[in-house]
């Protein structure tokens, strides 16, 4: 429903001006407020927790100035997450008790984003932008034509727990160390489709099967892939050569709309 609908709007009158107190009093709670969520190694068992990690301590205490008596969301990553009611804001330490537990169902589908390594910051919004649309595993690829070969580990898992927090994932997806390309290609070997992005494919998005249980997205690197690694895949079984649209799309949003259609298609 549209925050608009929640208003009496008469004609003459600004948005601010129909913005009354008593007008607010029908708006529902949710979209006033939105429960914060945070990432915690421990997985949250009992009726109380206490939160020591000075990262997530100090985000509750001291950004967000979270106080007794509000709700917040754990969750560990095991497919759960626990609505909890802050009851102490220490100094090192925040408790509190838990009130209700939801279990994430589990996906039907299991989705495997091989992207190659991209210049700059472009591979970070790839991994932050993958773990928003519902990747399960994103594995870092350096092909022929892969231009960084670098990464930083820390950063990237500290990009997939915020980016989860944020888009209310209850399991994080995996990081895996990279691949070369052949590598890369035996790995999906193990997936009931993989879907290959280059120019020279089908033009469509890419559709699978309802009942299928895993699928594979290779995404090149800017300078697009190889032509022994092209007539590599080609050889192959279990892969399907795909485009998105007619228009030539950098690395990374090819990245990020194909993760999208796969992730969702059968969510």
């Amino acid at each position: 429903m549209e925050l608009f609908e929640y208003f009496p709007f008469k004609k003459g009158l600004s948005f601010v001006q129909q913005l009354r107190p008593k007008s607010l009093k029908s708006i529902s709670l949710k979209i006033i407020m939105k429960r914060h969520r945070f990432f915690v190694q421990e997985k949250i068992t009992g009726k109380n927790f206490l939160l020591v990690d000075r990262e997530t301590v100090n985000q509750i205490k001291n950004v967000l100035r979270c106080r007794a008596g509000e709700t917040i969301a754990l969750f560990s990553g095991d497919g759960r997450e626990a609505i909890c009611e802050i009851t102490d804001v220490g100094k090192e330490a925040i408790a509190g008790r838990v009130i209700n537990v939801i279990n994430w169902p589990e996906k039907k589908t299991r989705v495997e984003l091989f992207s190659s390594l991209l210049k700059k910051e472009n591979f970070e919004l790839v991994v932050e932008k993958a773990t928003e649309v519902g990747i399960d595993r994103i594995i870092p690829v350096i092909a022929r034509r892969t231009v960084k070969l670098n990464y930083k580990k820390d950063r990237l898992l500290k990009i997939i727990k915020e980016a989860s927090e944020q888009s209310g994932r209850m399991i994080l997806p995996e990081l895996a160390e990279p691949l070369d390309f052949q590598a890369a290609l035996e790995a999906a070997a193990a997936n009931d489709l993989n879907y290959f992005f280059d120019l020279s494919a089908e033009e469509g998005p890419a559709s699978q099967p309802a009942d299928i249980g895993s699928i594979g997205i290779f995404i090149g690197p800017e300078g697009g892939w190889d032509e022994t690694e092209i007539k590599a895949v080609r050889e192959r079984k279990n892969f399907v050569f795909k485009k998105i649209g007619r228009l030539t799309l950098r690395a990374e949003t090819a990245a990020i709309i194909a993760s999208y259609l796969a992730a969702n298609q059968h969510a």
